[in-house]
C-alpha cells in the first residue's frame, strides 16, 4: 500500500516528498510538532489539538499556511489513502520556518508543513492489563509547555528504555517529577488523583483524562516529590498514542501493589466510553 503525506499545500508520496537540506528545521531545529489518534478512523479531539497546535506555532512566530478544516480535509484523504480498513491511524504535524534565511534566520511567509498519517501501533494487551515501567531521567524540556521538535534527550535515551524494559521515560528536575518523555503522569494517593502542572505539556489526553476523573474522583494540579510518586498507591500515564496506561514500575521501585488498581481502572473505563462516543 503507498503511502502519501500532504507537504506544503500537495497531497504527494511519502517517497517522493522532499525537504529542503537547508531547512531551519534541520540546520537548528527549529519547529513544532503536533499529533494525535484516531477513534473509528476519525480524528481524536481534533479541535483541542488545533488550540495547542496554534498555540506552540504563535510562541514561535510561525504561521501555520492551512486552516483547521482544509487539514481536516487532508487528514481524511490521507486516512483512505495510507489506512486500510479496520485499522485506527496516528497523524503527525510538522512545521519549521522552511528554508534558512543566512544559516539561523527564515521567512514567516515561507515555511515548511507537513502532515503523516500512518498507522497506530498501541501498547500490547499485557501492558494495559499487567501495567508498564518507567525509567527516570533527570531533565526539564527546553520550552515544555509547547510542543517542539525537540526530542533529543528521548531519541538519546531509546537504547537504555528497551534495554530497562521500560515502555516510557519519565523526566525529573530539582527533586519534583514532571512528564514523561512523549506521556503525561499521574499518581493516586488515598483516592486522589494527582498531577504535575507546572513545566509539562498540557496533553490532551491528559485534559480529556483530567476532565472525566473529576466528576469521580479528587483531582489536584500542583508540584508532586519523587518521594511522594513513590509512595503513591497507583499511577498511570497518558498519551495521545497510548491512551491510558498503569504504571506499575518507576526505575527498581514498585508502584502500590505492583498491579493495576481500582481508581487507574475506572479512569481507563471512563476514557474508553468516551472515545467510543465521541468518535
Amino acid at each position: 500500500m503507498e503511502q502519501y503525506c500532504y507537504l506544503n499545500g500537495k497531497i504527494v508520496s511519502v517517497a517522493e516528498a522532499k525537504v529542503s537540506v537547508y531547512d531551519i528545521g534541520l540546520l537548528r531545529g527549529f519547529g513544532i510538532y503536533e499529533a494525535l489518534r484516531t477513534f473509528k478512523r476519525k480524528p481524536f479531539e481534533f479541535p483541542s489539538h488545533m488550540v495547542r497546535f496554534h498555540t506552540s506555532t504563535e510562541a514561535l512566530k510561525l504561521r501555520i499556511p492551512a486552516t483547521d478544516d482544509e487539514m481536516l480535509k487532508v487528514i481524511t484523504e490521507l486516512i483512505e489513502k495510507n489506512i486500510p480498513e479496520g485499522r485506527e491511524a496516528v497523524v503527525r504535524f510538522i512545521i519549521t520556518g522552511g528554508e534558512a534565511v543566512g544559516g539561523i534566520e527564515y521567512d514567516p511567509a515561507a515555511p515548511t508543513f507537513y502532515i503523516l498519517v500512518e498507522p497506530l501501533q498501541p501498547p500490547s494487551k499485557e501492558t494495559y492489563e499487567k501495567g508498564c515501567k518507567l525509567l527516570v531521567h533527570d531533565h526539564l524540556r527546553a520550552l515544555p509547555e509547547y510542543k517542539t521538535t525537540n526530542y533529543v534527550t528521548a531519541v538519546c535515551l531509546q537504547k537504555e528504555r528497551k534495554r530497562a524494559g521500560a515502555l516510557e521515560i519519565l523526566y525529573t528536575s530539582q527533586g519534583k517529577v514532571l512528564e514523561c518523555a512523549t506521556s503525561n503522569f499521574f499518581i493516586v494517593k488515598n483516592g486522589t488523583i494527582v498531577t504535575s502542572k507546572a513545566d509539562v505539556l498540557a496533553g490532551i489526553t491528559r485534559k480529556v483524562t483530567m476532565e472525566l476523573a473529576k466528576k469521580e474522583f479528587p483531582l489536584e494540579e500542583r508540584d508532586i516529590s519523587v518521594e511522594e510518586m513513590y509512595q503513591a498507591d497507583e499511577a498511570f500515564l497518558t498519551s495521545s498514542f497510548k491512551d491510558i496506561v498503569p504504571v506499575v514500575q518507576v526505575g527498581d521501585k514498585t508502584i502500590g501493589t505492583g498491579a493495576p488498581g481500582p481508581v487507574t481502572k475506572r479512569i481507563i473505563e471512563l476514557f474508553h466510553e468516551y472515545a467510543t462516543l465521541a468518535a
